[in-house]
């Protein structure tokens, strides 16, 4: 039993070690064509911290060696040697980059002019990305031409061309949608099915993410992201549409403390935002909108924020002119209401029923004013 018990000991101290243990990568490229010199950046995240690293290309050719835990989404691209490094929309648009996936081994670049039209071989992961690619290929030859000129039409200010071109490229998009969850139901075992899996979990729709979580390969569930996107998921469930709110209690812009209890009655927009999202800010204005029209029938909005600092979260309010009610205890993602309601991206909202059930959920533009239409008739 004693040897048993060591040998189990032993044999779990193994795995953990196993699994953070390092292990070496190199990237060779040859890409053609290039100026004399470029830069070739590489840039990955783990546990939320942004790893880079770089090299010069000598008539095309550079290599890049590191170590790595487990498979990665990275990025590899393309730089001049006499960029100023200030960003601008343009080069953020336009970046000569191709996103691949890293992992142990040796990977090969190849391709003449562009990172973005090169080859990336190297590793099971990758080859599985290149079918996934070639399998959604038709669709991209079509898409990727629209995306830039939309993004000429952009920097233009040409808004009439972007909404046209936007238009056209909606059905492509969601046939790539199509595409991608196919591959994920086909490949359950496949790192990129997973990565795909965990790409869709910022805003849970139970209905839809939760037969694509199953779906998955048991390692993947079982691993530590595996486990936090199943209490992610259990929260979505328990706040979703047709089930009450969690009730809440938390600090306005005075210190005052408000209860979502005590807007029983009314039909309550419940929405998380922050000072320094662009997107919650140009939703503001919709929103503002709604609250003009229909807070004198019964609709009133409270705004919980994930700011940290009180003066920015105050001048946004100011700024932005928005006169409901606001609350926050400043902790930014660790907003306490936030993460009752499993909220890690901004903006999100819900509607609420006078009953204080959620009749709706993540409400944009004009979509806000119809619901509450059709429910303040």
């Amino acid at each position: 039993m004693k040897y048993i018990i060591i040998t189990s000991v032993v044999a779990s101290m193994m795995a953990a070690s196993g699994a953070i243990a390092q292990q070496a990568y190199i990237i060779k490229g040859g890409i053609s064509g290039l100026p004399k010199e470029t830069k070739v950046m590489l840039s990955y995240r783990v546990d939320k911290k942004e790893i880079e690293d770089s090299a010069t290309t000598k008539n095309g050719a550079f290599e890049l060696k590191g170590t790595i835990s487990e498979p990665v989404n990275a990025t590899l691209k393309l730089k001049a040697l006499d960029d100023d490094g200030k960003f601008t929309i343009e080069k953020m648009l336009f970046a000569d980059k191709q996103d691949f996936y890293l992992e142990k081994g040796i990977f090969t670049v190849n391709g003449n002019g562009s990172m973005k039209k090169s080859l990336i071989k190297g590793g099971t992961v990758q080859a599985d990305y290149l079918l996934l690619q070639n399998q959604l290929k038709p669709l991209t030859d079509q898409f990727e031409p629209l995306s830039e000129e939309m993004k000429t039409q952009y920097l233009r200010k040409n808004n009439t061309a972007v909404d046209s071109i936007q238009k056209l490229m909606s059905p492509l998009r969601d046939k790539i949608e199509e595409g991608e969850l196919a591959f994920i139901k086909s490949h359950p075992a496949s790192f990129v099915s997973w990565d795909m899996v965990i790409g869709r979990s910022s805003i849970i729709n139970p209905d839809k993410f939760e037969p694509l979580f199953n779906g998955m390969d048991q390692r993947f569930k079982n691993s530590v992201k595996g486990k936090e996107l199943a209490a992610k998921l259990d929260i979505a469930k328990k706040t979703a549409i047709g089930h009450p709110a969690l009730p809440f209690t938390q600090a306005d812009t005075t210190g005052a403390t408000i209860t979502l209890a005590s807007l029983k009655g009314k039909y309550v927009l419940v929405d998380f935002w922050a000072s320094w999202c662009g997107p919650c800010r140009a939703e503001n204005p919709n929103v503002r909108k709604a609250y003009a029209h229909y807070h004198d029938k019964n609709f009133e909005v409270i705004a919980i924020s994930l700011d940290e600092k009180r003066a920015p979260w105050i001048k946004a309010i100011n700024d932005d002119k928005l006169p409901w009610l606001h609350v926050s205890d400043l902790k930014g993602w660790s907003n306490e209401v936030a993460k009752a309601y499993g909220i890690t991206a901004v903006p999100q909202n819900l509607l609420l029923n006078p009953d204080g059930v959620i009749i709706a959920k993540n409400l944009r533009g004009e979509r806000l004013e119809q619901k509450l239409a059709e429910v303040l008739k």
